[in-house]
């Protein structure tokens, strides 16, 4: 079907998401308009909410790359179109309508989520779901054009909408993928601010890694975001740095964890980008990701006592296999309720995370 571009189209057209009027169904999926918010090329935002039977709540922050320059800002992604794109944007919106039972929102029984209610943050801005702000830029075929970078006005819009409809959570998970989990990360605290009355908190991004010594700027000139979101950007790694933030902020009140597969093919691609200039991928990036993550995970668990963490390194298939890469993200893919090599699945990782027994699984993987 992705072939033919049009055809799929239509086929999302014909299988749309209700929008939500008035009291939502339990279990049903609703399109939440925001008012006033909007994505990359300006056209109206929406995200997604599920109302569940069980007082749980999973906030998930979607991912779909980053934008930190005028030549990314220049490629977003775009259905059927090849070469180097780097972000989700206005295009991008439509097609999450078929993203929403998959992974930990699948409503199998052998989900022991599936009852939860849910609130998916969209993501089509480029900046981690943290900008308010406009990016001019020109397009590559030399048209002026703007960035509108406001992942936070759009994702704090949607809460005070799907808030309206769910009782408060006595459970709260916090979590998201890619460019989602730098979300988590930066936005755990501010999701918490709206359930004041619940203690039982996990913070959980799946796959943030990317090294870059200019996110500091790029979060307070491109992104515009607030300066809470900025300032605490001292170094290179912008999930550790915010993850230590949050630690100093919340303490042990907050349970976390972190997953990332070993040598993630879409990271070491991204990073080829900002260390060279190109995306492409390289056994050399993929192997130094590995190394990146070994010391990375040292830190967490040096610095947040009791973190879980879940490592894996399930081989891309479709790829060379010299390239050493692997597969990117978990928590939102069919492959979340399969035993990885170590013999966990996510699945069951998470569940007794989440109900208070953290542990970590695959630190082995990064011995080697």
């Amino acid at each position: 079907m992705l072939d033919n571009v049009e055809g799929y189209k239509k086929y999302l057209e014909e299988h749309q998401l209700p929008v939500l009027e008035g009291v939502p169904v339990s279990g049903q999926w609703y399109r939440v308009p925001v008012p006033g918010a909007i994505c990359a090329g300006g056209s109206p935002y929406w995200g997604y909410m599920r109302k569940g039977t069980e007082p749980g709540l999973i906030v998930f922050f979607l991912g779909g790359g980053v934008s930190i320059n005028a030549y990314t800002a220049a490629r977003p992604s775009r259905l059927g179109v090849q070469g180097e794109t780097f972000y989700f944007d206005d295009k991008s919106l439509p097609f999450m309508d078929m993203a929403l039972n998959r992974g930990i929102f699948d409503d199998t029984q052998d989900n022991p989520f599936r009852n939860w209610s849910c609130i998916f943050v969209s993501y089509a801005t480029g900046d981690f779901h943290v900008g308010n702000g406009d990016f001019h830029y020109t397009t590559t075929d030399g048209s002026p054009a703007v960035l509108h970078h406001h992942g936070y006005s759009n994702y704090s819009g949607l809460m005070e909408q799907a808030t309206k409809h769910l009782s408060a959570p006595t459970k709260l998970l916090i979590t998201g993928t890619s460019g989602g989990a730098f979300g988590v990360a930066a936005l755990a605290s501010d999701v918490m601010g709206y359930f004041p009355e619940c203690s039982d908190v996990t913070c959980c991004p799946d796959s943030a890694l990317l090294l870059n010594d200019q996110w500091r700027t790029i979060a307070q000139n491109n992104w515009q975001a607030s300066k809470r979101i900025w300032e605490p950007l001292q170094g290179p790694n912008i999930c550790l740095e915010w993850m230590r933030n949050l630690y100093a902020e919340k303490g042990n009140t907050v349970r976390y964890l972190y997953i990332n597969s070993i040598r993630d093919v879409a990271f070491a691609m991204y990073q080829h980008y900002i260390d060279h200039g190109t995306l492409e991928v390289k056994r050399e990036q993929c192997l130094q990701f590995e190394k990146d993550l070994k010391e990375m995970v040292d830190t967490l668990k040096s610095e947040i006592p009791g973190i879980g963490i879940f490592l894996f390194d399930n081989p891309i298939g479709e790829m060379n296999p010299e390239s050493m890469g692997t597969v990117h993200t978990l928590i939102h893919d069919p492959e979340f309720y399969r035993p990885v090599k170590h013999g966990t699945s996510l699945r069951d990782w998470l569940w007794s995370a989440v109900n208070g027994n953290v542990y970590n699984a695959g630190l082995d993987l990064l011995e080697g």
